[in-house]
């Protein structure tokens, strides 16, 4: 899921940031307590905002401890709160792990960003054929977002009964729509489809599911204990929510494999976090975090599975994430050093109410008197 980013001007202030905080950045600690208060008040009104039934955060900041806290509710039926070591499903935030996979493909001379796909995947209708792999990490190879088109259209013919490998789940797709939506190279059009593409390439180069590959490849190295994808075994899963009406409701169950590249992923905050600097202290990182280009030069505020815009007024790196249950949110703000997670088991009705947490929460860390 796509949300517009809008540059609003920080408002808050904090006595004490964290960013001030020293200590082990290893070492995953509870809120200081004059700190706990302001982050308090913004989870509070951003909840409400959300109506959300459970939120979890992570912060961190340059060389601080982790500081992870839970709110609200994992599961109303079995009054499970929310806790940091919740799991939740952590939506298009996937994309950058699938980003970062395809270029250790690349390093290791499996693929280049400058393959056609149908180089690894022959079987594509003739227009996907000539996009590259480097377009579909960007988001301009001009493939169409199929989430998007079920989401709209809940009519849509597809086996909601059955598991999918990535590949599967391409062809799917495109007994649904196969047309290009642009030429490839001249929009930006945002599609997760084409990271279930990406996906398919990974599974087609690896010889082995996509899952696997993912636990082997990245999250396993990575050191990423709680973060799987969605539908292996997981511990801890919080049931994610719709808001009808009437109140929550728990949100549909998708077969395996539905969500495979472009979301699917599920995991911690704490390991969000992790995986944040991680990232960083990867030479694919400055890859990843150059803005791509279109054929005719314009620059666009998207690198490799990672926005490149502001929140806040702040320059930022993050991705938004949303499943049909689930919201998710991760930034890094370069200036200050600052990364800060939210992941919510609920879909709220305003899209937006994430975004405004995001912003509370980091004005609160980072504001001084």
């Amino acid at each position: 899921m796509l949300l517009a980013v809008v540059l609003l001007a920080g408002c808050g202030s904090a006595s004490d940031p964290i960013c001030e905080q020293t200590g082990d950045p290893t070492e995953q600690l509870p809120l200081p307590s004059d700190m706990a208060d302001r982050i308090d008040d913004a989870v509070t009104s951003g909840m409400a905002e959300m109506d959300a039934v459970g939120i979890s955060l992570a912060m961190q900041c340059q060389q601080s401890p982790t500081y992870e806290v839970g709110y609200g509710s994992a599961d109303i039926a079995t009054d499970l709160p929310a806790d940091a070591k919740t799991v939740y499903e952590i939506g298009s935030i996937t994309k950058q792990f699938v980003a970062y996979e395809i270029l250790q493909l690349e390093a290791a001379g499996a693929l280049g960003l400058q393959d056609t796909v149908g180089q690894h995947l022959p079987w594509l209708p003739a227009d996907w054929q000539v996009v590259t792999i480097g377009e579909l990490l960007s988001h301009t190879g001009g493939i169409p977002d199929h989430f998007a088109i079920f989401a709209a259209d809940p009519a849509t013919p597809f086996n909601w009964t059955r598991s999918y490998s990535a590949t599967e789940i391409v062809g799917a797709f495109l007994d649904v729509e196969d047309a290009l939506e642009a030429p490839p190279g001249t929009e930006f059009i945002y599609s997760s489809t084409g990271y279930a593409v990406l996906a398919a390439v990974i599974e087609t180069l690896t010889g082995e599911p996509f899952e696997d590959a993912m636990l082997r490849e990245v999250f396993a190295p990575a050191g990423l204990d709680d973060t799987r994808l969605c539908w292996d075994d997981l511990d801890g899963l919080a049931t994610g929510y719709n808001i009808e009406p009437d109140g929550p409701v728990p949100g549909p169950e998708l077969p395996a494999g539905w969500l495979s590249g472009g979301a699917g992923i599920c995991g911690t905050v704490g390991d969000l976090v992790r995986w944040q600097q991680h990232l960083m202290d990867h030479e694919f990182y400055t890859v990843m975090n150059t803005p791509a280009t279109l054929a005719d030069g314009t620059e666009l505020p998207y690198g490799l599975g990672l926005h490149l815009d502001g929140i806040g007024g702040r320059r930022a790196v993050f991705h938004e994430g949303g499943t049909v249950s689930f919201s998710s949110w991760l930034a890094h703000y370069p200036d200050s050093g600052l990364t800060v997670a939210v992941l919510s088991n609920t879909l709220s009705p305003n899209l937006l109410a994430i975004l405004d947490l995001v912003i509370d929460l980091t004005d609160a860390l980072l504001e001084e008197d």
